[in-house]
């Protein structure tokens, strides 16, 4: 689940009507406001939309992004109740979702508000003092931003960066999707003919329990109504409890995920080319797909990109590859770092698997001029909680995040409590040191980039004594000429794809190498028949200023 931008600020126990206040229902919004519940706190959950459970279950994405290493799942604490709830497969129900949710908050005794957007802050000075919306104003001890679009947070005045800005190639963000329902497919086609292109033909695709990936070569045939607006990827499907299945694969690019209105009306359009995609999928695998009806779009899109938080600390790509912890570490991560594209058509970004790695506390923790506390003083007095969060942070004066992120004792007092309610914060697996090896320092600063691909069984390493493969050279280059607009040399890249489909899985030769140079006007490069990715790594550096 993500991250929460925690937003938390000074007042007297007198005028505030909660001790917190959790901006957002999504699943890291139910986590905080039952998690704050059962510390002792009175807990007001706000939602600007219908529901509850966010992406999972307003935007149907009802497939787990799961971790493990050899420990078992690097997710603890309240995520485990969940998954087991649910039903401890990879794929879930998505109103069974949304009503395990509703228990977690009904049994913790958080106070739920629906169709509540922000109207309004009052504050004084930098100091957050209440939430208003248009149904009235919630003043609070501690706010908590779970928004995935970290409104509040804005609002309140953190900087943020937008998109990809950071990577120094554009603003854009990665397309968003809508997921939509399907009935009358039957699970044992689907079954069948995706275990048969995985297990036969080698493409990656499989099914199994409720989850299906695959039908990528039947995708690429689409054709979408607006080619710069939509795309077809591989089809991710979850069945759900009443055999319809929910289909992550429509891609829709340019969305601005700041601005809500736009992002209605890009969902009911998107829902017309739904419809059109579903027409095809009969049309061209009528065995699978020839009594597919459309039953219906999610109620909102899922967003993979949007604000960026301006924290105290920023994990650097490197250090999330490589399994770095920290000794704030208040969360452990390790999913693959791959990501939909930027632009339609374009390769999808792929770069590696990391090693188990930590989350800092100071990675939530907003930047900037705003002064973000914890609790505190106003008026000479010391603001009182129902229960004391734990007797660690008892001893420690609750004071600023900023303040809380420089003392070692209020953080190991928080690592505490969390171990305490069942979360992970360290792994034994370790990613490889490569410090030294040729292509070091340009590999870091173009993975920092998003220009260093690499495939899935690269665990904890940038293997740079390995040979690359012609495919994650030629991503490289195609993200890059894609996103500076050089139309001739992405031709050319784009050309070797098509002309080279079948070997881009295989080590780049050197001869291909510098017929790929000479192609884009660059002299060619002597040595051995294999490059190494360190190799690659200094080339690409030099190619892609």
């Amino acid at each position: 689940m993500r991250a929460l931008l925690l937003l938390l600020l000074v007042l007297t126990p007198a005028w505030a009507q909660y001790d917190l206040l959790v901006y957002g229902a999504t699943p890291q919004g139910v986590a905080a406001a039952v998690a704050g519940a059962q510390e002792g706190l009175k807990v007001l959950l706000l939602e600007p939309g219908r529901g509850v459970g966010g992406v999972l279950t307003q935007g149907w994405l009802a497939t787990l992004d799961l971790t493990k290493d050899r420990e078992g799942l690097l997710q603890g604490g309240l995520f485990r109740d969940f998954y087991r709830r649910v039903g401890q497969e990879a794929s879930f129900d998505v109103r069974e979702a949304e009503r395990v949710l509703w228990a977690m908050l009904r049994e913790a005794g958080v106070e739920v508000r629906l169709e509540e957007p922000v109207d309004r802050l009052e504050r004084e000075g930098s100091r957050l003092l209440a939430l208003a919306t248009p149904k009235g104003t919630y003043p609070a001890l501690y706010f908590v931003d779970a928004t995935d679009t970290a409104e509040l947070a804005f609002r309140a005045g953190a900087s943020f960066t937008l998109g990809r800005e950071d990577t120094g190639l554009d603003q854009r963000a990665m397309a968003a999707t809508l997921v939509f329902r399907l009935e009358g497919v039957p699970w044992g086609a689907v079954l069948l003919a995706l275990n048969y292109d995985g297990q036969v033909r080698r493409t990656g695709a499989g099914a199994w329990g409720r989850s299906g990936w695959g039908f990528g070569d039947l995708a690429r045939g689409y054709v979408p109504s607006d080619p710069a607006r939509y795309a077809l990827r591989g089809l991710n499907l979850a069945r759900q409890d009443d055999g319809s299945l929910l289909v992550n694969a429509l891609l829709i690019f340019g969305v601005d995920g700041t601005d809500p209105l736009a992002l209605e009306r890009v969902r009911a359009e998107a829902a017309l080319e739904a419809d059109r995609v579903v027409a095809f999928l009969r049309e061209k695998d009528p065995l699978v797909f020839g009594t597919a009806r459309l039953a219906g779009v999610a109620p909102a899109l899922y967003l993979r990109e949007s604000r960026h938080l301006k924290a105290l600390y920023r994990l650097r790509a490197e250090e999330v590859l490589l399994g770095r912890n920290f000794p704030d570490a208040v969360a452990l991560g390790g999913y693959p770092l791959d990501g939909q594209a930027y632009f339609p058509r374009e390769t999808p970004y792929l770069l590696g698997t990391p090693a188990p790695y930590g989350v800092p506390f100071r990675a939530l923790v907003p930047g900037g001029p705003c002064r973000w506390a914890w609790g505190g003083r106003r008026g000479g007095r010391r603001a009182s909680l129902a229960r004391p969060p734990q007797a660690g942070l008892e001893k420690a004066p609750l004071v600023d995040f900023h303040q809380l992120a420089q003392s070692s004792s209020g953080v190991e007092a928080l690592r505490k409590r969390l171990l305490g309610r069942g979360a992970r914060l360290s792994s034994e697996e370790r990613g490889r040191p490569e410090e030294g090896r040729r292509g070091f320092r340009e590999a870091v600063s173009l993975l920092r980039r998003g220009l260093f691909a690499g495939p899935y069984y690269l665990r904890g390493s940038l293997g740079l004594a390995d040979p690359i493969l012609l495919g994650d050279f030629l991503a490289n280059l195609e993200h890059y000429y894609r996103a500076k607009g050089l139309e001739d040399r992405l031709r050319v890249v784009l050309k070797a794809r098509e002309l080279y489909r079948e070997e881009l899985q295989r080590p780049l030769g050197r001869r291909l190498l510098n017929q790929l140079l000479l192609a884009l006007g660059e002299a060619g490069v002597e040595g051995p028949e294999a490059v190494s990715r360190g190799e690659a790594a200094e080339l690409l550096f030099r190619l892609l200023p």
